[in-house]
């Protein structure tokens, strides 16, 4: 019904209100490893218009990172799911938990923290100052 079926088991689509719905494509119940894959293919439908998957690197059928080609970075990059998995190529490296602090910044921001993400591996980004002061104030 398409959904996006990176995992030839499991298939994802988003319902109107804008939440993602999950379903083994065998119909049997989703396991706890398939609603945790299930949460990283949804990862993957929040990149931005303009921005393409070339590679995914799986242990089974567990997820563990993907390539991403940036049309807005002029790169590709890792976006990481498993801390285990620690690429070697130089590419800059971005961890899910990134994302909604990502979303928010404009184009020019997030190439400055992608030339910091190029120079210094492994980084990660965090919000700070008065910014972030609405995330922990409750």
């Amino acid at each position: 019904m398409g959904g996006l079926a990176l995992n030839p088991a499991i298939e994802i689509r988003r319902t109107p209100d804008g939440r993602f719905q999950a379903r083994r494509l065998d119909r049997k119940p989703l396991t706890p490893e398939d609603q945790e894959e299930a949460r990283r293919l949804a990862l993957v439908e929040e990149l931005p218009p303009r921005a393409w998957v070339v590679e995914e690197v799986r242990d089974g059928q567990k997820l563990k990172a993907f390539k991403i080609c940036s049309a807005v970075l002029e790169d590709h990059l890792w976006l990481i799911l498993d801390r285990a998995f620690e690429p070697r190529d130089g590419l800059a490296v971005y961890y899910s938990e990134e994302l909604p602090i990502l979303k928010t910044k404009t184009t020019e921001e997030l190439r400055d923290i992608h030339k910091v993400k190029l120079a210094f591996p492994g980084c990660r980004v965090i919000q700070e100052g008065p910014e972030a002061r609405g995330l922990s104030d409750e």
